[in-house]
């Protein structure tokens, strides 16, 4: 009898699973992206794992542009670390720097959320997809990042 309880990811899922993971290990436990990489993609190979670096790279380098777009819709913020942004992060990124189908960045993060706010990433998404949000051509640097530089060089 097949065993139906560890069915397969759909395909794409454990690509952006790892850029979860690679996130999750940058943003919560402070470790470089290199050195997360190996970690974080050890159950994907060749292309999907070059996608998950790119996906993690790009959301790390959108971060507060990202951010504010997912904040211009929503009632009150999430956590700087909840799973919803996390996935909203991705979703965007996919769409809007690496050009995924909508349908595709969609699909392949609705299962990051499972069990947890699937229809709040989904309306969220669905609001900036509809309105034509888009990045600046220039990504914001950090706050933080931006007094340093300021005090430093002016």
């Amino acid at each position: 009898m097949p065993d139906y309880t560890h069915a397969p990811e759909p395909l794409g899922v454990p690509t952006r699973r790892a850029a979860l993971r690679l996130l999750d290990a940058v943003l919560r436990r402070g470790e470089s992206l290199e050195s997360a990489l190996p970690a974080a993609t050890r159950a994907i190979h060749g292309p999907d794992r070059g996608l998950a670096h790119a996906i993690a790279a790009e959301t790390l380098r959108r971060l507060p542009d990202l951010d504010a777009m997912i904040d211009s819709v929503t009632k009150t913020n999430l956590p700087d670390d909840a799973k919803a942004r996390m996935a909203l992060r991705i979703a965007l990124v996919q769409v809007l720097i690496l050009g995924t189908p909508s349908h595709a960045a969609i699909s392949t993060v609705l299962p990051l959320v499972d069990g947890g706010p699937r229809k709040l990433v989904h309306g969220v998404f669905g609001t900036l997809f509809r309105a034509n949000m888009l990045l600046p051509e220039v990504p914001t640097l950090p706050a933080p990042v931006e007094l340093r530089w300021e005090a430093a060089w002016g």
